[in-house]
């Protein structure tokens, strides 16, 4: 099984959990030991520290049965119960409830010797336990077989490491600031026409750098939560200040000269805090407007990724009003001459120097406001049928304007679910996911994972999927690499 060394282990998609933690919820599963605890507050900080000082992690996600194929066949059934097991425990288990029939803490302790040696397993309990929560028949010996085989395939993975990128996001950001050393007079001197081709790459370089630190700040909860190194009460107002500077007076501010000064503090000063990379979208923000434009392509998007890392600390009426602003400038780009021009020169870029067709950032924008309504309105925090509506033509105009995006569907999904919350009736959701059949539900439901960050919507989700096909949100891991 393809599980990193120890020290980063496997863990499972958080389902559930306390409703007022704004922290997920996850299982943290380490094969060569058998050891696994929920997270609370205190367990998720000490987990995410281990990783702060390196790039974002990147999840894959799969299925359990994606995940024992590669074993042998007499191992794989077993095998399979116990992923389907260790998925299924933690939708149902109530951490903070001590009397709860399926608290995991308990179950876990049951699974293992006395005494404070956590790679003691006691296979008759584990094994008890996942015969009884899936009704098989499987023998100690089985489940003690499967995890050795689990073991042996999660330390082959360790003795053949994927390759490591050529750059890191620390040499890449010296780059780009020895890079904007360089040509920081240049820029300055560029005229509008015959600076065009120079600006336009600079600022793509910086947008590739604010999209990675925006990029990471979003992966790991900024705002959501408690982010790593930052005291969100504390700076609060100052981190409004830089959005509210950023998204509406950018292209009036102090100039491209300060700003690009800024940006190269922040670059120079960059020690891979949540704060450090606020500071270089908001700077870098700034600087693309100031090269190209707040209503070009590049602009739209350092302010659509701004406005995502802000978003926590937005009113919901601001931050979708935003939203519906930026769909509707990208809109306006599709047919406009200089933005095809631009766009021919993009699709020559190395990758993560490309941009999405404004059609597409038309679609993350729409994307963005109808998932932020039907998340808010599933949580509560916003209510009524004008809300629900707003997301609804959102959808509408995505699925007219560009059927092809992948986020399609999970908006569709989300929308259904939370329309089945609001009316007391499964029936919207339960036709969906009859319609798509197992297995485009269980893609969907990959999709939804990968790339909403939203604990209670995806366990809503997961939940109507579940009454559908009973048992597919237990098929779902995520693994990271």
């Amino acid at each position: 099984m393809p599980v990193t060394q120890r020290a980063n282990p496997i863990y499972l998609e958080p389902q559930g959990g306390d409703e007022e933690s704004h922290a997920p919820r996850m299982l943290y599963v380490d094969f060569a030991q058998l050891e696994a605890t929920v997270s609370g507050p205190e367990a998720l900080r000490v987990y995410k520290q281990q990783q702060a000082r390196r790039a974002a992690p990147h999840h894959r996600v799969t299925t359990v049965d994606n995940e024992v194929t590669a074993l042998r066949s007499n191992v794989q059934d077993a095998a399979r119960a116990l992923l389907t097991w260790l998925a299924s425990i933690t939708q149902h288990a109530q951490p903070n409830d001590a009397d709860a029939p399926e608290n995991l803490d308990r179950v876990l302790d049951r699974c293992l010797r006395p005494g404070s040696d956590t790679t003691a397993i006691n296979y008759s309990a584990l094994t008890e336990e996942v015969n009884r929560a899936l009704g098989t028949d499987f023998s100690p010996k089985r489940i003690q077989t499967a995890v050795r085989h689990l073991r042996d395939a999660a330390s082959q993975s360790h003795s053949n490491p994927a390759p490591q990128r050529n750059n890191t996001l620390a040499e890449r950001f010296d780059a780009l600031y020895c890079k904007l050393q360089t040509q920081h007079d240049e820029l300055l001197a560029a005229s509008d026409a015959g600076g065009h081709v120079l600006r336009r790459a600079v600022a793509h370089d910086v947008l590739a750098a604010l999209r990675a630190s925006a990029g990471r700040l979003i992966e790991c909860g900024y705002g959501e939560g408690i982010p790593d190194y930052v005291d969100l009460d504390a700076t609060r107002e100052r981190f409004l200040a830089y959005i509210r500077r950023a998204i509406n007076q950018s292209h009036e501010g102090t100039g491209l000269r300060e700003d690009l000064d800024r940006l190269l503090a922040a670059l120079r000063d960059h020690d891979d805090s949540s704060e450090a990379d606020m500071q270089l979208v908001v700077a870098g923000a700034n600087v693309v407007a100031d090269l190209v434009g707040p209503d070009s392509l590049a602009g739209l998007m350092a302010r659509l990724n701004l406005l995502m890392v802000g978003r926590p600390m937005l009113e919901s009426e601001f931050f979708v009003a935003k939203m519906l602003e930026l769909a509707e400038a990208a809109g306006q780009l599709v047919h406009d001459r200089a933005t095809q021009t631009d766009m021919a020169w993009v699709r020559l870029q190395p990758q993560d120097r490309r941009t999405p067709s404004p059609n597409r950032v038309r679609s993350y924008c729409l994307n963005n406001a109808a998932t932020h309504i039907l998340q808010r309105l599933h949580t509560g925090d916003l209510t009524g049928q004008k809300w629900f509506a707003t997301a609804q033509q959102c959808y509408e105009t995505m699925y007219k304007h560009d059927r092809g995006f992948r986020l399609l569907k999970t908006t569709e999904a989300i929308m259904l679910c939370v329309l089945s919350d609001m009316t007391h009736s499964s029936a919207p959701a339960e036709e969906l996911f009859n319609k798509l059949g197992y297995e485009k539900s269980l893609e969907l439901l990959g999709d939804l994972t990968r790339f909403d960050n939203s604990p209670a919507i995806n366990q809503l989700v997961r939940t109507h999927a579940d009454l559908a096909h009973p048992g597919i949100a237990s098929q779902l891991l995520v693994i990271p690499e």
